[in-house]
């Protein structure tokens, strides 16, 4: 079920339980201390917002889920919490009527029309954020490691080949064609690993996992053996 409009506001409470407003507020910032109190969040009961008056002043008030009218319907006592029981639940159901059926909002009172708006707003504000944070994820998916990334997987590519080859002094290393094959061995695997034509397209997110590949890279046992038969050649 859509769920805009699921809140009255503190001043319908008011006049629902006849408390004057002032008192009401005061009651639910206590009740907000207590919720935290017991590590329950209390925006699933009560979220501060602002009304217009007749003189056209803003003032505070709270926007009150069901599960507030709840909380503040078990904090009275005898006849007073029944009738309020019976209020609140009417209203409810009138707006989730007015949802499902998709009813005409300006045949509706103006405090409920404010009540839609209000929760439209959030609604609007929540969509805008869902829809830059969806957009931010899609583009650090997308980017590549830049130059000075780009330049450390570099070295750390030569670093590998040097280290697999026995050092520069070693006869793999002076031999071109073998080292060729190794170097181009290691990047040729890391292309097959990330699934990507050059090491320039490593995808950004998954730089230190590159790092590491290249850190751990080892040869076939063809190309293995192949280094240490050359190495033991006479110089």
């Amino acid at each position: 079920m859509n769920t805009i409009g699921q809140k009255i506001t503190s001043v319908e409470v008011s006049e629902m339980i006849g408390k004057d407003h002032n008192k009401l507020l005061r009651d639910i910032r206590n009740y907000i201390i207590q919720l935290g109190e017991s590590n329950l969040g209390h925006t699933e009961f009560f979220i501060e917002s602002t009304y217009q008056t007749d003189q056209n002043r803003t003032m505070p008030c709270y926007m009150v889920s069901k599960k507030g009218c709840e909380f503040i319907a078990h904090k009275l006592t005898g006849i007073k919490g029944t009738l309020f029981t019976a209020q609140y639940i009417d209203r409810f159901h009138d707006m989730e009527e007015v949802v499902e059926r998709g009813f005409d909002l300006t045949q509706l009172s103006p405090e409920l029309q404010a009540i839609f708006a209000h929760d439209k707003k959030i609604q609007a504000v929540m969509d805008h954020m869902q829809y830059h944070d969806e957009r931010l994820d899609n583009l650090e998916q997308t980017m590549t490691v830049d130059y000075g990334q780009q330049k450390v997987l570099n070295d750390k590519h030569h670093a590998a080949g040097v280290e697999v080859l026995g050092g520069k002094k070693s006869n793999a290393y002076k031999d071109d064609k073998l080292k060729d094959k190794v170097f181009r061995g290691i990047w040729n695997d890391y292309k097959d690993y990330f699934e990507i034509a050059s090491y320039r397209d490593t995808p950004a997110v998954r730089y230190k996992e590159a790092i590491e590949y290249l850190d751990n890279w080892v040869p076939d046992i063809n190309l293995k053996l192949e280094i240490q038969k050359k190495n033991r050649e006479a110089a």
